[in-house]
């Protein structure tokens, strides 16, 4: 009996990796149809294949190890679906293309995947603000704030939140904010540090400040 029921979940394993790897979708955007089809072509790779009225406009081989999903959000706002292709791990990392309007196309958007969970500020929809573990059970975290030209990500500001209870005389507690020159991380300049537990006194109100201090303070960068 054991035999089959572990025979039985092997089988349902297969088929649901194959079921993450293997998709078909079809939408339409400026009257145009586009079909996106992924396909896995052996063990480690994927088959991302975009058509255009049945045309084929894009073909890319892609890493199939990790792939979760692949998602069909209007990222930027624009009132056209975008593709989004989801990477598990300790951090999830997301791939993105953004639906071009003046070529009907889509494009992937270059340096996307060093942002993680990324989203539209309020204040000013052309910025994104990003969020990622960094240690110590998520009591560590790291924010990023970036904008998207050309389709490719230039980043300007960095928050390193040290929440980190263990050790604290060692490690205090706070939060760094850093300005990015040139779109390069090692380029930053410290220009504000914040006690921690004052502004997130529970670990679930992180989100709320990370949104409030990047929509209030993103003129800074």
């Amino acid at each position: 009996m054991k035999k089959k029921l572990l025979l039985t979940f092997l089988l349902f394993g297969v088929s649901l990796v194959a079921q993450i790897h293997n998709s078909d979708t079809t939408f339409v955007i400026n009257k145009k149809k586009f079909n996106i089809n992924k396909r896995e072509i052996n063990s480690s790779k994927v088959k991302l294949t975009i058509k255009r009225n049945s045309k084929t406009i894009m073909t890319e081989t892609l890493d199939s190890d990790g792939l979760a999903n692949i998602e069909f959000p209007d990222f930027n706002n624009d009132g056209n679906k975008d593709i989004m292709l989801v990477y598990m791990g300790n951090n999830f990392t997301y791939y993105l293309y953004l639906f071009d309007k003046i070529n009907n196309s889509f494009k992937k958007v270059e340096g996307f995947e060093r942002f993680p969970e990324s989203t539209q500020l309020t204040t000013n929809p052309n910025f994104y603000y990003s969020y990622q573990r960094a240690g110590c059970a998520d009591l560590n975290w790291v924010s990023d704030l970036f904008y998207i030209k050309d389709f490719k990500t230039v980043h300007v500001g960095h928050i390193y939140g040290k929440g980190c209870d263990y050790e604290i005389k060692e490690n205090p507690q706070i939060i760094e904010v850093y300005k990015i020159s040139g779109n390069k991380e090692t380029n930053r300049k410290l220009i504000e540090n914040l006690p921690y537990i004052k502004n997130v006194p529970r670990f679930d109100e992180k989100w709320e400040f990370i949104k409030k201090y990047w929509n209030s303070n993103y003129q800074k960068f």
